[in-house]
């Protein structure tokens, strides 16, 4: 049995987690959750799973450096007066502190890395606290192999130090539509073709595209209607729809914490996306036999999804074109459609489950 410390900063929910968490414990470790920042989902997830749950907040009104050592303190002392044994530290403000404490406690710190090309797209790849977390960490977890080329070949990480984990689920903490709220939506869009896409609102998940499709669909003659579900420039994206006069056609709710309600409700799940290491939208569609379409050649995807076979790859530079014409295609032959969604369930699932992956952590837990 070891005690082992969940270190990140998040303020969403992290399905992963809770499933790796879950399944730690059912193996007999003492399990414990140390949060950067307050969140209202995991504490009481937390307590549901018998997680030893604590938030040490940034206080925003200190300079950066007092932070860092705020930190650094309140890491190391957790870890010593919890007599933690090894630490999973996820997402970079937390990976950063991590790799300061790692000299200083007897803990076994492992890095979590769960984007792939992100940094360099939005420019914080050269930040010298970035490069210094991943050439110092002694160890770090990604979930694919595409991170890992990309970590060994575009950043210079040694190989040696490097695990490929892939993400694992409990799909119950998934959850299941919510009957009344589905039936309200395809009663709501009957007759229509739904699209739906879930993803930051920003030009690495692009989706302006998504939108051009839809513009495109109307074009054609199509009565679709398009989610757009997710945080980020949402008066950018909205001034868009409005310049293509898709107000009636185009519903921008931000987040939303049923996105199953909507993919259950949905024909196809649109996903443009450029960057991506893992993506856990695509399990989720997955969840409800929802089929997706997707680009080649972004992430983990070429691994598990086949064109026309379980899912729709398509090439990114040509997205919307071929998003159109392939929509077109299926539109006479929902038989077809929905059995992609059904072929992507049965890829996803067992792949995926955390029951399949726990075994990945073992040589963590043996010894430090």
């Amino acid at each position: 049995m070891k005690r082992i410390l969940f270190y990140t900063s998040i303020k969403t929910r992290i399905k992963d987690q809770e499933s790796l968490m879950d399944a730690l414990i059912k193996q007999g470790h003492q399990v414990y959750f140390l949060n950067q920042q307050p969140n209202k989902y995991l504490p009481e997830i937390a307590k549901n799973l018998r997680v030893i749950y604590q938030t040490t907040p940034l206080q925003k009104s200190h300079f950066n450096a007092v932070r860092i050592v705020k930190q650094c303190w309140y890491l190391m002392r957790f870890i010593q007066q919890n007599k933690i044994e090894v630490v999973y530290s996820h997402l970079e403000p937390a990976n950063f502190i991590a790799v300061l404490v790692q000299y200083v406690v007897r803990a076994r710190i492992i890095i979590v890395r769960h984007h792939l090309d992100l940094a360099e797209h939005i420019g914080f790849h050269h930040d010298w606290s970035y490069r210094f977390t991943y050439s110092l960490s002694k160890e770090i977890i990604c979930v694919s192999d595409a991170a890992r080329k990309y970590m060994i070949e575009k950043e210079g990480v040694r190989q040696e130090k490097i695990h490929v984990i892939p993400l694992g689920y409990d799909y119950s903490v998934f959850g299941m539509p919510d009957d009344q709220q589905l039936e309200a939506l395809k009663n709501k869009h009957r007759g229509q073709l739904v699209l739906l896409t879930v993803g930051r609102l920003d030009n690495l998940k692009r989706p302006a595209y998504a939108v051009q499709i839809c513009s495109a669909l109307r074009k054609h003659g199509v009565n679709v209607v398009l989610y757009l579900l997710g945080e980020g420039d949402r008066a950018e994206i909205e001034k868009f729809i409005q310049e293509l006069q898709l107000e009636d056609a185009v519903i921008c709710l931000g987040y939303s914490d049923n996105v199953l309600d909507y993919m259950a409700a949905a024909d196809w799940l649109l996903h443009p996306s450029v960057s991506e290491s893992s993506c856990v939208v695509v399990k989720e569609a997955a969840w409800v036999k929802l089929p997706v379409i997707v680009c080649q050649g972004v992430g983990d995807f070429d691994d598990y999804l086949v064109h026309k076979q379980n899912a729709l790859l398509l090439d990114k530079e040509s997205f919307i074109d071929e998003a159109v014409n392939a929509i077109l295609d299926y539109q006479s032959d929902s038989l077809t459609r929905n059995q992609l969604g059904k072929q992507l369930y049965q890829t996803v699932i067992p792949r995926f489950d955390i029951q399949s992956i726990i075994s990945h952590y073992d040589i963590f837990h043996s010894s430090n």
